[in-house]
């Protein structure tokens, strides 16, 4: 764990980030429709990462990517992520109260605190109203440490068949896809090295 990120975060132990690559539109209104993605306005296919302090991969969704329209809190529970973490605390690999850090659109507190975690993200302000000093120097500080899940997403998404937008005829594989340019991103150095 890097010095920093001990100091202000020492019990976070994963970033997690929702990524959405690009598909070509399908010949389907309803499969247009579940993969159309307001916030990218194309359609797409989305998947939960997560990395380490360090910025290395711990989790993809490798076994299925999901359509764009999915929300970031149906996506943390549907891909595994949770079941994964409620697990790890259960056999003790990772203790009650560690955290996990997300970014102000994942609505997943109640989902966190039910595998006995914290959720470390940004502060919320309130409408009308200027956002604290603590609270905007606890914002710098996430956003210092969540750019390295962005970092670690936009390695995996140099392998330019993912970077792109996905061809229809790859549709059968691209689960198969995502999974390997994942596994080889864990190939690379880590985002953060060691001092």
């Amino acid at each position: 764990m890097p010095e920093s990120y001990k100091k202000d975060f020492p019990n976070t132990l994963a970033i997690i980030d929702g990524t959405e690559i690009k598909i070509q539109k399908p010949s389907s209104l309803h499969a247009q429709s579940q993969s159309y993605s307001n916030y990218k306005s194309t359609n797409t296919l989305k998947a939960l990462v997560a990395v380490d302090p360090r910025g290395s991969l711990l989790f993809s969704n490798t076994s299925c990517l999901f359509s764009g329209a999915i929300s970031d809190k149906d996506i943390f529970e549907q891909s595994g992520f949770k079941k994964m973490l409620q697990n790890l605390v259960q056999h003790g690999h990772i203790n009650e109260g560690d955290g996990i850090m997300a970014d102000k659109g994942f609505n997943i507190h109640r989902e966190v605190e039910e595998c006995k975690l914290k959720l470390n993200i940004p502060p919320f302000a309130n409408a009308g109203l200027q956002m604290t000093q603590a609270d905007a120097l606890l914002t710098k500080k996430i956003a210092a440490h969540r750019v390295h899940v962005e970092r670690t997403i936009g390695s995996v998404k140099k392998f330019k068949i993912v970077g792109q937008k996905v061809p229809l005829s790859l549709f059968g594989r691209v689960n198969q896809i995502w999974n390997v340019c994942c596994f080889l991103t864990t190939f690379q150095k880590p985002i953060i090295r060691r001092k």
